[in-house]
């Protein structure tokens, strides 16, 4: 078995190299190829231009999983080593002891952390440079997308992170009630939005969603009669609540998520001054950090009574969790991860095209979801993706007090907020 870099022989190769004799079986996760192939596969690989880092004698895809969301701060059992890190998704290698605890860690860490097999033939990750060129949005619709995303205002979105992170937004601190009725405040003061609190349930404690809907232009029926049935629903989300390593001190959540809830406010007023035939809802969900509970509890709402012809309105959901961290800072291309399931590559293509088009994003799409409220929508059948940093995993204040807004990066979220602002403004056209 080998890594591939596919970088070194381009892009353009990457197709000829999953097809070249003697290699039995790939799997792509970001910049590297996971190979298992003869002397004949190397051979080839080597005349190719492809350079493959050879992994040690008898590696099987039985010593080797993909850990998903586990941050880098996670300390790994005795015996387990990472083979690549690709920021959303690792590959590590170990003994069958040594894997056995790490998949315990599966289980340890709940929502936090994935540990997966590694299958012949799956995309984990795929950078946009692997792909094709994106194909570019038409003239009429690049003239729309580029007018949304000059609406969008980092110092809004900015001011807003900075007053969400001066509270403790754990789901037992007052400071979550004090964040919740502000986001209803913000969003209640869009001309047009209609705003509701969901209250559910966390551990026998009540916990609140904040969820806002702009009315798209009513369609009418035969009888002449508006239906507002006949409009389809775009979400838009991310979770407020946070979490420490002394939550009952502090959680001020900078980056995990106040990055995300400010996002969401930031859209709705984008969106508020843009014209659209159907319905957009934005959430900013609770209880994210015990379990995905607010978002489980508004897709159980939205769901109920007729799911197949309430959920069929969903032209996609859009989840923001994370999207204020680049290691590099202001240098280098900024980088973001759309994540979700392979059945929905087109819905996340589209990501891939607006980025390019209104933006300078390196992206990277996922296909192992986990770990956010995207994946409540998913289980439901329901089309989302997640986009998150792609150095989320390298954040060293990760669920910590320290995790405040000086250590963000605006421009990031800036770019992010305007490939998302021009997605939605599609769906919601």
């Amino acid at each position: 078995m080998a890594i591939v870099d596919i970088s070194s022989a381009g892009p353009s190769n990457l197709n000829i190299l999953k097809k070249l004799g003697g290699i039995s079986w790939w799997t792509e996760m970001g910049g590297s190829l996971i190979v298992s192939a003869n002397a004949r596969g190397f051979a080839n690989m080597d005349s190719t231009g492809f350079v493959a880092r050879v992994l040690p004698d008898l590696t099987t895809a039985d010593d080797l999983r993909v850990l998903i969301a586990g941050h880098s701060s996670m300390a790994l059992p005795a015996g387990v080593n990472t083979l690549a890190d690709e920021g959303r998704a690792r590959l590590v290698r170990g003994d069958s002891a040594a894997l056995s605890a790490l998949d315990q860690s599966n289980v340890d860490h709940g929502i936090h952390v994935g540990v997966f097999p590694v299958e012949p033939g799956k995309v984990i990750l795929r950078s946009a440079t692997n792909q094709d060129v994106p194909r570019r949005v038409s003239q009429r619709e690049s003239f729309m997308v580029n007018d949304v995303a000059r609406k969008v205002s980092k110092d809004r979105w900015w001011a807003d992170v900075r007053k969400l992170a001066a509270w403790n937004r754990h789901i037992s601190a007052t400071g979550n009630i004090e964040a919740r009725d502000w986001i209803k405040m913000n969003l209640a003061a869009i001309p047009g939005m209609e705003v509701t609190l969901q209250e559910f349930r966390v551990a026998g404690r009540s916990a609140w969603n904040v969820v806002g809907i702009l009315p798209g232009e009513r369609m009418v029926d035969d009888s002449g009669s508006a239906s507002a049935n006949d409009r389809g629903l775009v979400i838009v989300g991310g979770h407020f609540d946070s979490t420490s390593e002394r939550a009952s001190y502090a959680a001020p959540g900078a980056e995990d998520n106040a990055s995300g809830a400010a996002g969401v406010i930031e859209l709705a007023r984008v969106m508020a001054d843009v014209p659209h035939s159907e319905d957009i809802v934005f959430a900013a969900f609770s209880g994210e950090e015990q379990g995905l509970y607010g978002s489980a509890a508004f897709v159980e709402k939205l769901v109920e009574g007729l799911p197949e012809q309430e959920t069929s309105r969903v032209r996609g959901v859009i989840t923001m969790d994370m999207i204020g961290y680049s290691r590099s800072g202001t240098s280098g291309q900024p980088g973001v991860i759309i994540e979700t399931e392979s059945q929905y590559s087109d819905f996340a293509r589209r990501f891939v095209e607006a980025a390019a088009e209104v933006t300078n994003l390196r992206v990277t799409t996922s296909f192992n979801p986990f770990g956010s409220d995207h994946v409540s929508f998913l289980d439901a059948g329901i089309p989302a993706i997640l986009a998150i940093d792609a150095d989320w995993n390298h954040y060293a204040h990760y669920h910590k007090t320290t995790d405040t807004p000086d250590k963000l990066t605006p421009e990031l979220a800036y770019e992010i907020l305007k490939m998302n602002a021009a997605v939605t403004a599609l769906l919601a056209r």
